[in-house]
């Protein structure tokens, strides 16, 4: 006894139990006998309708027995090996004696029943028509399809083993969830003059144009001469090579190329020349290449003289770097979307501004863009983008590092405060001269004086043991009266000279003309006496002229800034580069921590030295490959959003990275990793599409996302496959057919189609606005006469299912293990007596009206005459 869906039984007693409640509630005027009947007939039908819906059977062995032959009949067979096949197969039979069922299918592309009184000329005919593929999974799946029901199914394999199709031992699994044994009997063709190709295989499927593109062919042969070896690309032959075969020895040829345009580049390598060979149809094997446009990526360097080292690198690597300078940088979000990514390469924040910088950050975040910041004076901590969006962006942290804070700074910040400063411009004064406090230790000291037409002390000079007193004290300036630096000045000096403190540094800001004299011999003064002086002009109405002076007298940075909003950038940026603790200059060796993608092919680090770099902290989730002597961050990467972002805190010309330029091979190819591992990725913002094959199915994934980090569910994805043959190649492609995606887990929609002809398949899926593209190569026929049998092939797909390796001649197959089951479905009988019990419910219901018919015909006949 068999059930189909046994679990349905269980419902029985909760049925029973409804009746019983429903009875219970009744209150039909229905003796209790026949109420009693009632019950009794309905339980008994809920019983009948449940125990057909679960599908029994009746399970009887007949001891019937039959046996499937598969035959290969492929070309790598030959006509020689197809005659012993089929004698193979003849002895078979006639040994299994006439009581057993059995017939043989021929195996090759398609399989086939061969026909009874198939001649030897009808079977070259058909292994010249179908013999291109040796498709074992396909023959297996079409015998099994043959077997008459009530019998024990075998199948029984005669040929080689060599597959070049499908997946037997997938086949064998299946077969022996279905109760059926595989045995094998191996039958190998001669060995024939053959020179055959392998595998043609690139480096990489999806590139860049302007990229190297290395293609390995492997051939082998079982002959010995001498050929040529033909590259076709999209159709056009490009290169070709005299190649000397060797017996029995595989051997390869790289091609290089160097793909100039975006396209889909389709390769053909094809053997010719060969003589002797009797093999044609395996001689060409192809390759598809995803050849993207060339990355493009925005450069932003302060010093264009500069930037030629790091550009005429990546000419040479296929990288293109528009270079633009920091200042007037009108470029929209809009914009930067058709960058692979941006590079910032010591240029300081308040260059960029605050509208540039938010777009960058959405730039990654949301396009998956790719943001790299080099080092310098004017990058990380000390360019000043402490606290600006930039920041969020990036792998390391820009405060300095806890060491660093026991070397003590004396800051003194000069500001004006008179009436033309009123409003958002002293406002931002005050965020800056804040800010400055925040990015200072414990152990600094900090002193912030405001002038109009005198001084007014704002906040003495005092070590920073807490900056929320300081930063009080600043919040309550207000504006009014005239501007006259000097009292300021001279008592900011006095405060410097006072402090103990290994670096003394004083900011100067104002809008506009002061009175008094001879500040340049002030600031040279200071600058004897240790001390460096920065300047920030800000509108234009600026004495910008005496600023200049006042900075260049006192060994600091002159600043120059028509936006409030960049003073605070202006403030951190000179406040961290004076006080000397975010750059090192002395040479240095860098160290490979950690194996990253970002330095694949870097196993061992052999590059000059390094003169400097900016010191940052990692981030926790940041990848940190290289670290300076000290354990500093060097270069770091991760992902943020969409995006990634990269850091190289030291520089990638001639200040700090000379010696790379001269010295090291690798510059370049060090570079270009990090570029291209760092840019947008050449697929969809939202989107990534693969494809693979499977037996004969070629299966196409896409993974989807709605946005940053959050995969799209329910979507509507649809490809369309398209195709050109492989004779054909550099031909238009023809559409094949369009698939709809479903979905299979979250964000992730799969579909497969079946490749049924040799050549090149692009599939190209779409959702929405985003659409990606991908190849798959169905290679012509890899037939090969090679005289030999694939045992470990035929002996693994037997021993899963538990049948025999005929290795002895004469030997027969073991039918008796396997038994011959017939299923009885007993759901009709079942249906038969819930009819009758139906019949007796409503007779039992309508009990008036069947005696009233029981009389009515007795009525009848005494009345007749």
């Amino acid at each position: 006894m068999d059930w189909e869906s046994p679990k349905l039984l269980l419902l029985i007693l909760p049925a029973v139990a409804l009746l019983l409640w429903i009875e219970s509630r009744s209150s039909h005027p229905m003796s209790g006998l026949r109420k009693r009947l009632l019950l009794v007939t309905r339980a008994i039908g809920v019983m009948l309708a449940l125990a057909a819906l679960a599908g029994p059977a009746r399970v009887t062995q007949t001891g019937r027995k039959a046996l499937g032959i598969v035959v290969d009949a492929s070309q790598s067979m030959g006509a020689e090996g197809l005659t012993k096949s089929l004698t193979e197969a003849a002895r078979v039979r006639s040994a299994l004696g006439s009581g057993i069922d059995s017939f043989v299918v021929q195996l090759g592309s398609q399989p086939e029943l061969l026909p009874e009184g198939s001649t030897p000329a009808m079977q070259a005919e058909w292994q010249k028509k179908n013999g291109g593929d040796s498709h074992y999974a396909a023959a297996i799946e079409y015998a099994e399809a043959m077997f008459p029901p009530g019998v024990s199914r075998n199948i029984l394999i005669i040929g080689d083993g060599h597959e070049t199709r499908g997946s037997l031992l997938h086949a064998a699994r299946e077969a022996a969830v279905s109760g059926i044994q595989l045995h094998a009997l191996p039958v190998s063709g001669p060995r024939r003059p053959d020179a055959r190709m392998i595998a043609l295989t690139p480096n990489r499927t999806r590139l860049f144009e302007g990229a190297s593109l290395s293609l390995k062919a492997v051939f082998e042969s079982t002959l010995e001469g001498s050929g040529t070896l033909k590259l076709y690309e999209n159709g056009i032959e490009v290169e070709k090579r005299p190649v000397t075969l060797k017996p029995g020895a595989t051997q390869e040829i790289t091609f290089t190329r160097t793909p100039s345009t975006r396209n889909t580049f389709q390769y053909r390598a094809v053997l010719e020349g060969v003589r002797g060979d009797t093999l044609p149809g395996n001689d060409s094997a192809l390759a598809i290449v995803d050849v993207r446009g060339r990355l493009r990526m925005l450069y932003i360097e302060s010093d264009a003289n500069e930037a030629r080292y790091l550009m005429q690198a990546m000419e040479k690597e296929g990288i293109e770097l528009d270079l633009r300078q920091p200042g007037n940088l009108a470029i929209t979000f809009d914009q930067l979307s058709g960058y692979d990514g941006v590079i910032l390469s010591d240029v300081p924040a308040h260059q960029l501004g605050d509208p540039l910088m938010n777009a960058l950050r959405d730039y990654v975040d949301k396009l998956g863009g790719g943001l790299v910041m080099l080092g310098g004076p004017g990058s990380f901590g000390v360019g000043g983008y402490y606290r600006t969006p930039i920041e969020e962006v990036l792998p390391v942290r820009l405060k300095a590092p806890d060491e660093e804070e026991k070397q003590s700074a004396a800051v003194a910040i000069v500001m004006d405060r008179s009436g033309s400063m009123a409003g958002e411009k002293l406002e931002m004064a005050k965020s800056a001269a804040i800010a400055t406090a925040e990015v200072l230790g414990h152990n600094d000291s900090l002193g912030v004086w405001a002038f109009d037409s005198e001084a007014h002390v704002v906040a003495p000079m005092t070590r920073l043991t807490s900056t929320n007193a300081v930063s009080g004290q600043i919040a309550a300036i207000a504006s009014g009266g005239g501007t006259n630096l000097q009292p300021a000045f001279q008592l900011g000096r006095e405060a410097l000279l006072r402090a103990k403190a290994r670096v003394k540094h004083m900011i100067i800001l104002t809008d506009g003309q002061t009175a008094g004299a001879g500040y340049e011999q002030l600031a040279t003064q200071c600058r004897g006496e240790g001390m460096t002086i920065s300047t920030v002009a800000i509108g234009e109405g600026s004495h910008v002229a005496l600023l200049q002076a006042i900075a260049s007298s006192g060994g600091g940075q002159s600043y120059n800034t028509l936006d409030a909003s960049g003073i605070t950038r202006i403030f951190t940026q000179d406040t961290l580069m004076h006080t000397g603790r975010m750059i090192r200059e002395e040479p240095f060796t860098p160290e490979l921590k950690e194996k990253q993608p970002i330095l694949a092919g870097f196993e061992k680090w052999d590059s000059p030295p390094l003169l400097g770099y900016v010191k940052t902290t990692r981030r926790t989730s940041a990848q940190v490959p290289l670290v300076t002597e000290t354990g500093d961050p060097l270069l770091a990467h991760w992902r943020f959003g969409l995006g990634k972002a990269t850091a190289f805190t030291s520089d990638a010309k001639s200040r700090w990275a000379s010696l790379w330029i001269a010295r090291w091979n690798g510059y370049g190819r060090f570079w270009s990793q990090v570029l291209r591992e760092t840019a947008r990725a050449p697929q969809g913002r939202l989107m990534d599409l693969s494809t693979q094959l499977e037996g004969d199915d070629a299966r196409v994934s896409v993974d989807l996302l709605a946005d940053a980090g959050t995969r799209a569910n329910n979507a509507v994805v649809e490809a369309e496959v398209f195709h050109v043959a492989a004779d054909a190649l550099g031909a238009a492609m023809k559409p094949v057919q369009k698939l709809t995606l479903r979905q299979s887990a979250p964000g992730t929609y799969e579909s497969s189609f079946q490749p049924t002809q040799a050549g090149v398949y692009l599939i190209r899926a779409q959702s929405g606005a985003e659409m990606v593209t991908a190849g798959l190569v169905h290679n012509p026929s890899s037939e090969a006469s090679l005289g030999t049998v694939n045992e470990a092939l035929l002996q693994e797909a037997v021993k899963i299912t538990g049948g025999d390796f005929l290795a002895d001649a004469g030997r027969v197959p073991n039918l008796e293990t396997t038994k011959a089951i017939q299923h009885e479905e007993l759901w009709p009988p079942l249906l038969v007596l819930l009819l009758m019990t139906f019949l007796i419910d409503t007779g039992i219901r309508r009990w008036e009206h069947v005696i009233g018919l029981w009389q009515l015909v007795p009525v009848r006949r005494l009345g007749q005459p």
